[in-house]
Order: structure tokens, then sequence, then C-alpha cells
């Protein structure tokens, strides 16, 4: 998988057919990720600290983000109400995966999940914003980096290798 956010290389592990629960809906536009990927030791992972990252998101791919658009796990739940949800499951490359996120409104969101696979506990946190219009030229689903005010691509949720 070719994605450069520590929040998506874990988290689009997540998916299963069988969803009992639906994330609120996000705002759509321009969303700006900051996240920490931590080891069994509790320090952060080589790369892996404060890494910014920014998504276009549609009301079509909205919840892909968080569930890859369901292709590697044999099993997943959503559950949850109001600004609390949990996603939990066994996902291939993880292991057993616990992931909590709390909206705070439709553009402001936190992250927290629990990997517990072969490479032991690790522990991701990320805080997402919305950040207006996606930028001219991006696709709903891209994802990638800004740099001197310019996108840079590294991946789109809809690729055939994210299915």
């Amino acid at each position: 998988m070719k994605r450069i956010a520590p929040a998506f290389a874990l988290a689009s592990m997540l998916a299963s057919p069988a969803m009992a629960a639906n994330l609120p809906a996000r705002a759509v536009g321009l969303w700006q990720s900051v996240t920490t990927v931590t080891g069994p030791d509790g320090q952060p992972l080589p790369n892996a600290a404060n890494v910014v990252t920014v998504y276009c998101v549609d009301q079509m791919n909205d919840q892909k983000f968080f569930t890859s658009n369901q292709s590697a796990c044999s099993s997943l739940t959503i559950s949850g109400s109001g600004s609390n949800y949990s996603i939990d499951g066994v996902c291939q490359g993880a292991g057993r995966i616990h992931e909590t996120l709390v909206y705070a409104d439709s553009k402001n969101l936190q992250l927290t999940a629990v990997y517990d696979g072969k490479v032991g506990h690790t522990t991701l946190t990320s805080q997402f914003q919305w950040q207006g219009a996606c930028l001219p030229g991006m696709q709903a689903g891209d994802e990638g980096n800004i740099s001197g005010g310019v996108f840079s691509k590294t991946d789109n949720i809809n690729d055939t290798a994210n299915q």
C-alpha cells in the first residue's frame, strides 16, 4: 500500500461486510490530519510523529477513509452514537484492532487506535480538522501533502490497491 500517513496505513486495514452503525458524516472538502504512531515501548515510530496529511472528502468517500472501503478484515464492528464511536475488528497484518473516534463536530474529530499484532502493541493518535474546499486539481478521495502551497498526491482511497 502506498499510503504515506500512518493513520491510514494502519486504519486502511479496517473492513468487513457487516458493520452495525455508520459513522457521522464529516463536512465535505479538504481535511488535514496530524498523526503520531507509537510502538510497544510507547515511543514514536521512526518518521511517525506529527505527520501531516491532507484528504479530499466527499459524501461518497467519507467513511472509506476509516474503513478502507471494506477490504482487509475478517470482522469489523462499528458501534456508538452521538459524538463517540468505536471500530473493532481483526485485520490482516494488524491483528486485533480497537479504534475510538470522538467527533467534536462535523469539522473536527480525534482518532485513537490500538493495534495488537505481530509487532506488539501499537497506538495511533490522529487529530482531523476541516480546512475548507478541496484544492484545485484534487479529486474526491485524494490523499497527500501540501508543500509550498502545492498539493502533492500520494494516493486515492478509490485506487484499486485500496479496495
